[in-house]
């Protein structure tokens, strides 16, 4: 994919991601795609390693059914052929607690044919889990 390319599906990924569109996000996902959230699985069941849309979408379904989306910006891009990296700002609302979290993430990712073949994505998971927990965690 050239960078062009790679630069409209990485925007189609994230328009269908920030509305929670299933459809549209499904359209965006290679059927065998390599997905890694590194944060702890215990506490974000939806984060770990995961391979085939399949299993990325029963993630996803933790993840909207816990969590839902208030905010999310790009702060840096850098798109080249069919490569991209993310710096974003995400705002989630907690719904069992309506505690709001606030994280900055970092996603890695590779596109073939207009879809998403590889998914690398990090975040500090320390300051998540107390967010989550709504308390330091003391060391």
């Amino acid at each position: 994919m050239d960078t062009e390319a790679t630069r409209a599906a990485l925007d189609a990924l994230i328009a269908a991601f920030t509305a929670g569109d299933h459809d549209r996000l499904a359209a965006c996902y290679h059927d065998d795609v390599d997905w890694i959230f590194h944060a702890p699985v215990a506490t974000f069941p939806f984060a770990g390693a995961r391979r085939g849309k399949a299993e990325v979408f029963k993630g996803f379904v933790t993840l909207y059914s816990e969590y839902r989306m208030t905010g999310y910006r790009v702060v840096e891009r850098v798109v080249d052929g069919d490569r991209a990296a993310l710096i974003s700002e995400v705002r989630t609302v907690q719904r069992a607690t309506g505690r709001t979290l606030s994280a900055r993430i970092a996603g890695f990712h590779r596109f073939a044919g207009g879809k998403l073949v590889e998914y690398r994505g990090f975040t500090d998971s320390f300051d998540a889990v107390e967010q989550k927990l709504g308390r330091e965690v003391p060391l």
